[in-house]
């Protein structure tokens, strides 16, 4: 693919980027078991000793130990991911690989009766995730990096942490409570979160935005960070509508490398997940902070090499966040609308008080996606899912994939344990988004949200695409795996 031989190659990025920036220009690393209390120490929120700068991070989704809801300090944190995820029998396939994303061109300007519509009222985050090895989360089992020995039972696999490389759309407003960088250019984080039972530190998170100088802007630490941690500043790798990019998520000795080349524009912006800068792992009994570098957990992205603990099955995929906005100055009324806000282009609420949009009747639940008309957005483009890495270069696309989404969960009227009551489109959405391919062969990109006249030429079934409920977990649905629609 053209834009492929264009980019750098990783071993071009690592020669400047695996080695740790100095100690002049990083933080502090937190010595052993600092206590935290702090910012971060519970993605959801409710920690009972910490307070997060920003009240609406992007968490990932959490099942029960048996199966079913994950309730932290009694509240459902659940939301909406509806997911792509690639398998690849391929040595260093969980370890090493590239993504090509074209951003989506500038929105339309919304409007208060929705006849316009942005993306930030859609997603507040599309992300790339990954597997990655945490002794000290669910399960609390020892882990071995970039190993397939690692097992992914629930009860008795290793200690897993997940990745969210997370992309933030042109936000509003740019930062009041919600993760977001510019009214009029995305930015894009490093995002881990693990895995406790302690009501203090449920769902512990590391985040650091991708930065042009790899310094984090604050500590990253769970427990640790402040209000400059989760605020861009000068050296925040920033992107324009419309640009198209390279992605790498590669380990290296250090720890795991997310870098994004910014082919238009020629910027470059990454962040290593390394002590080095003040990453940490937390102690699930006392909350406690170690410095710690996150690396893979497995070689090879099998079906079976996943997170035990995730709501999706997950290790290599996409997703698009959604169901977490709702037009108006107090959206409809409802328990899951705040916080709202009064503008200052449109009124509306953020919707993640509890887990998000449960009633299902907000944006993310009409036919607003991309549809080729003017008055929606246009779509983001993905070029063929993931390609494989190696020592030299470039390898091949990742040969299967299969549709899913865990909006069951969400699902007042879903039993998680049977699947009764869980259907896509849940009650109450009057459209559920889903993704299509345009293009074949070299031209074949990804999309998502809705049909696109004279572009789309195969929808998968629209909703269907996300398959019957999954066997196991009978909440999440699943299509079974496939070969990759974009394989020559």
């Amino acid at each position: 693919m053209r834009v492929i031989t264009a980019a750098v190659s990783l071993a071009a990025a690592c020669s400047i980027l695996c080695a740790a920036p100095s100690s002049a220009q990083t933080p502090a690393p937190e010595t052993a078991s600092t206590p935290a209390v702090g910012s971060g120490l519970d993605c959801n929120g409710y920690s009972s000793v910490s307070t997060n700068s920003k009240i609406n991070m992007i968490c990932a989704d959490r099942k029960n130990t048996n199966g079913g809801r994950f309730w932290d300090n009694g509240n459902y944190v659940g939301h909406d991911e509806p997911s792509i995820q690639w398998t690849s029998p391929a040595a260093g396939s969980a370890s090493r690989m590239a993504w090509i994303v074209a951003l989506p061109g500038r929105d339309p300007v919304p409007t208060q009766s929705g006849t316009s519509v942005a993306n930030f009222e859609l997603y507040p985050a599309f992300w790339m995730s990954l597997a990655l090895c945490d002794p000290n989360s669910w399960p609390f089992n020892p882990c071995t990096p970039n190993s397939d020995a690692n097992s992914s039972n629930i009860l008795t696999g290793a200690g897993s942490a997940v990745l969210e490389l997370q992309f933030y759309p042109p936000g509003w407003p740019p930062f009041n409570g919600q993760i977001s960088c510019s009214s009029t250019q995305w930015c894009a984080a490093l995002n881990i979160d693990s895995a406790t039972v302690n009501p203090a530190c449920m769902e512990p998170v590391n985040f650091a935005f991708l930065q042009t100088d790899g310094v984090p802007t604050g500590p990253p630490a769970p427990g640790h960070q402040t209000a400059a941690t989760l605020t861009p500043n000068g050296r925040t790798l920033m992107m324009n509508p419309g640009d198209v990019l390279l992605v790498l998520v590669a380990d290296t000795s250090a720890g795991l490398l997310t870098y994004v080349n910014d082919l238009t524009t020629g910027q470059v912006g990454y962040m290593v997940a390394s002590s080095s800068v003040g990453f940490a792992n937390t102690n699930p009994n006392t909350c406690q902070t170690t410095p710690f570098s996150f690396h893979p957990e497995y070689n090879t992205a099998t079906p079976t090499n996943t997170v035990p603990w995730a709501a999706l099955q997950l290790n290599v995929n996409f997703a698009v966040e959604i169901g977490h906005f709702e037009l108006g100055a107090n959206g409809d009324n409802d328990a899951d609308d705040a916080p709202c806000f009064p503008g200052p282009t449109i009124a509306g609420c953020l919707a993640f008080a509890t887990s998000g949009d449960t009633d299902f009747d907000g944006t993310s639940y009409q036919p607003d996606w991309p549809d080729g008309t003017g008055n929606h957005p246009q779509p983001l483009a993905l070029v063929g899912g993931p390609i494989t890495l190696t020592n030299t270069g470039f390898g091949g696309l990742f040969p299967s994939m299969q549709f899913e989404t865990n909006v069951g969960y969400t699902e007042t009227g879903c039993n998680p344990f049977t699947g009764a009551g869980c259907t896509v489109p849940p009650a109450g959405a009057a459209f559920y988004p889903f993704y299509s391919r345009a293009g074949t062969g070299s031209t074949c990109v990804l999309t998502f949200g809705n049909d696109i006249p004279g572009a789309t030429s195969n929808d998968f079934g629209k909703d269907a695409q996300y398959g019957p409920n999954n066997a196991s977990q009978p909440a999440l649905r699943t299509s079974g795996f496939f070969t990759n629609v974009c394989m020559p």
